[in-house]
């Protein structure tokens, strides 16, 4: 039988010596899905993305994208199964341009070796009016002179020139303003229009709730529940997450 996700984390176990990270964790993700991945500090959720990009490999446990195995050895792995992720810290270059910040790494080129920049500029702002709509900035202004929200679109469209079927956002909306929180949550959900499914990192929960399908709650690297948004409340969640799963166990999968 077919199964309903397309990626499948099963049985994932990190170890650092005598540290368990993350113990037996089984999850899977559906298309066009937001997911929160959320826990108390030290839940074991950050050891668990790095896993998924490939920075880390598992101690035990397999990944599965439609179904078959797949060796995740490096983020540049990642990528090529459409995989990617947007860190808290966003690793953006602020004296270099936008357009320079989105091909970082990745530049085009013709047979000389000789950049193609008006092509990349191109490709740069065809990304970012999908995410910025109306309010798409010049591609060649500098990074440091972005307001917070519109570098976390920036990292978000860097992400997107790969062919991104699995999105991870880390703490997107850490440190904006109400009005950039809100354009954030507005870009997670027409990503999610776009058949893109992504797992959604953050710390302020009622946030997470308006946004998400589905929880997994992690506690000190246990998966504790997997909780469909319409099955459970916001409170519930809290309490989840608080008790570290001493109540609610019905909910575990």
């Amino acid at each position: 039988m077919e199964s309903e996700y397309f990626f499948e984390a099963s049985h994932i176990t990190k170890k650092f010596g005598a540290v368990v990270a993350n113990d037996d964790i089984s999850f899977g993700i559906r298309k066009a899905e937001i997911v929160g991945l959320v826990g108390d500090n030290g839940a074991g959720k950050t050891t668990l993305v790095k896993q998924i990009m490939g920075v880390e490999r598992p101690t035990k446990g397999d990944f599965y994208l439609d179904g078959k195995k797949v060796e995740i050895s490096s983020p540049t792995v990642a990528k090529s199964l459409g995989i990617n992720a947007v860190y808290q810290e966003l690793a953006l270059f602020p004296s270099l341009s936008i357009v320079e910040n989105i091909f970082a790494g990745s530049q085009l080129t013709g047979p000389l070796g000789i950049s193609k920049w008006k092509i990349m500029k191109e490709k740069a702002y065809e990304k970012l009016r999908v995410l910025m709509k109306d309010e798409v900035p010049r591609v060649d202004t500098p990074v440091k002179e972005l307001s917070g929200g519109q570098r976390q679109e920036v990292a978000i469209a860097r992400a997107l020139l790969f062919n991104v079927r699995l999105l991870i956002l880390d703490e997107p909306t850490s440190a904006l303003s109400v009005r950039e929180r809100e354009k954030i949550g507005e870009l997670v959900t027409a990503l999610k229009d776009q058949g893109i499914s992504i797992i959604y990192i953050g710390h302020n929960i009622e946030e997470v709730f308006n946004l998400v399908d589905r929880f997994i709650i992690l506690s000190r690297g246990k998966k504790i529940a997997d909780i469909e948004k319409k099955n459970t409340s916001l409170e519930e969640v809290v309490a989840l997450i608080v008790s570290g799963g001493a109540i609610g166990r019905s909910h575990l999968k």
